[in-house]
This record gives C-alpha cells, structure tokens and sequence, in this order.
C-alpha cells in the first residue's frame, strides 16, 4: 500500500530514522552537511523515548531507564510505515511491561521485546531523550495544535507544569514535549499516542522544507551527543534532502486488556492491521466507504471539486484544522485518498466511520 505524505517524544524519532543507514561516525561531525543520495534502503527501527530519572524532589539525574513511547518505523523506499506500542504492553520477553525493556536489557532488549510483538525485523535503534525532542521541534518552527478542552497537570516533584487553554496553539519544543506527556484522561495512553502521530507527521513535512535544514543540521548535531543510537550522524544528515519524497503512514499495535494493568497483543487485530499497513497498493478504484471532509470552507470547496473528478461525494464539515491528514482505521481505503491528497494516513485509536480527510492551512505553505 502506498499512502502518501506531504508527531515530542516521538516526532523526532520518525524523522531521524527515516534516514538513516549504517555508515561508521565521521571523526569530525562539524564537517558534515545535508547531501543528495540516491534511495534509501529498506530497515527497520525501533525508535524510544526516554523518561527522566529523578533522585529525590525537584531533583532530575538525567534520562531515566524506562520508555514510555516506543514506536517500530519500517523504512521502504520512498514510504515510511510506523506502528505504536503501548507502554503497558506485555512483553514475554520481558518478564513485564515493554516500557521496562530497555533499563533491563538495554537496546537490544527492547528490539527483540518490540519484534516479538510486532512480528516484524527490528535491525536498528534510536532512543531519544525529551531534550533532543524539543531541540528538533524548534529547528522547524514548533507545531501546530488545536484543543477542545483545556489541557491542565501539575507535577510539582517532577517540575511538569501543563496549563493549555482550548483553541488553536503554537507550541514550541519544550511545549510540544509536555503536549506528548499528557495522559491524565479517560483513553490516557492511546490519546497520548495519538497526540505523537499527529506531531510527528508534522515535523516530518516540516522537515521536507530545504529552508529548515539548517536548523535541523545544528539541532541534530547537538541531539546527537544525547542519544542511544546505532545509526550513523553522518548519513542521517546526509539524507536529509531524501525527506523531501518520503510518505508517512502511522497506525497502534491492536491490544486487548488483561489481568492487572498489562495490555496483551490482539493476535487476530494484529494480523489484519499489519497486512494492510505493510501489504499490497491500494485499490485504484473508489473505496465505498463514508467520506468525510473538515476544514475550512475554501478548503472544503477545492477537495470537493477533486473528488468529483473521482465519483466521491463527500460529506463537509466547516472546522478549524491545524494539521492535514487522513484517518481510517480501514487502511487500504484510507491509503487511497493519502494518496490522492498526499497527506499523511493516521490511524487512530478511537472509532473514525469510514474515512476523514482534515484539511488545514498547512496545505498552502
């Protein structure tokens, strides 16, 4: 399937491993700069964020053990295809919850735990800490994001501070990390994950923006010295001109609740999710699926029109939309109109009737 695209702890994360391949480290970093080369190999990635460890009240010792937002990122070709794992997950081998694996077993516990549960070749890793996050949103500009309620938490021991109204917001990298931090409300993790594919789709077609590259160059190579990687500074900046094609389609690992507060793999889900993410192009006939289009009036006048050419009657919804993209939970229909307006495929954790597409001004930038 090809969705097409034009989300901190994990915005970041999609973005970097995207492009990266197995070059050794350069011995100087500061002679490296963005290049053109030719596709990029398929490999997969397991991309973590790290929480932060404290010693005592108000007193942070650095990047904690745990990994509380864990994604598997398959790069093929020009597509990159994403799966998020919730941090409650259970993990056989593990012993417990995946979130655990890293400060038990380290990076290579923690890609052999996410290929147990995806059933998918994790041959490399990136685990980030929330700095380097927040470093790579503000090279590009910060994100966009619209709140239908305020969004209030207060951590006073761990100096998290969460006060947002509703309505429309620019937030900067700091900002946008306390954004994907949030789980204080009723889908708690899943909204959560939802939250990062949303900044993560952002910062990637951000990123596809020459004009950013600089920024990110310096951003990247600061975040660098943060990180637990086994890719290579020097070809993840390489590749920075091959952003510019890649197409992005994000979906959760199908889970079901068990004993206690572990979440089990939904093997059957699993199965039906994956093949449809990883497997054939979608159809190049009209999906007959319910179609529905949000956004501004404009907006919603110029996708009507394109969708006539196509037989699809839409229904329209007038809203404010901060971030175009399409969601489904029935892949192979969404990847059709990812592909025709192409945006990003998002599949979200709450219900969608048939597909959504979301137009928002960041179309005409």
């Amino acid at each position: 399937m090809r969705p097409r695209t034009s989300f901190l702890l994990l915005a970041l994360a999609l973005f970097l491993l995207a492009l990266a391949l197995s070059w050794p480290r350069p011995p100087k970093e500061e002679a490296v700069r963005p290049q053109r080369l030719g596709a990029l190999p398929e490999m997969g990635v397991v991309v973590a964020a790290r929480d932060i460890e404290y010693c005592g009240y108000h007193t942070p010792c650095g990047p904690g053990s745990r990994t509380d937002t864990i994604f598997y990122l398959r790069l093929q070709g020009q597509e990159v295809k994403a799966v998020a794992l919730p941090r409650d997950l259970y993990s056989p081998v593990v012993g417990g919850k995946i979130n655990a694996a890293y400060g038990r077993g380290g990076a290579e516990l923690l890609k052999r735990a996410v290929a147990e549960a995806t059933g998918m070749v994790a041959e490399r890793h990136l685990i980030l800490t929330l700095g380097s996050v927040a470093r790579v949103v503000d090279a590009v500009g910060g994100v966009e994001v619209y709140l239908e309620r305020p969004m209030r938490y207060t951590d006073r021991a761990a100096r998290l501070f969460i006060d947002f109204p509703a309505g429309r917001l620019h937030l900067n990298g700091e900002d946008a990390v306390k954004y994907m931090r949030f789980r204080h409300e009723a889908l708690g993790d899943y909204a959560r994950l939802d939250r990062i594919k949303g900044v993560l789709g952002q910062v990637l077609r951000k990123a596809q923006d020459p004009r950013t590259w600089p920024a990110l160059t310096l951003a990247l190579r600061e975040a660098w010295r943060e990180l637990d990687t086994d890719l290579s500074l020097e070809e993840v900046l390489g590749g920075l001109p091959a952003v510019r094609g890649l197409r992005l389609s994000l979906v959760t690992l199908p889970t079901r609740e068990g004993p206690g507060t572990f979440l089990y793999v939904d093997e059957e889900a699993r199965a039906r999710v994956l093949a449809a993410l990883f497997g054939a192009s979608p159809s190049a006939s009209l999906p007959e699926v319910p179609l529905r289009l949000r956004g501004e009036r404009s907006l919603l006048l110029w996708a009507q029109l394109l969708l006539r050419r196509v037989g699809a009657e839409p229904s329209l919804e007038e809203a404010e939309v901060v971030r175009s993209a399409v969601y489904a939970k029935d892949l192979e229909a969404g990847a059709y109109f990812a592909d025709l307006f192409h945006l990003p495929l998002l599949s979200p954790h709450g219900p969608v009737e048939g597909v959504v597409v979301e137009l928002g001004q960041d179309l005409l930038h």
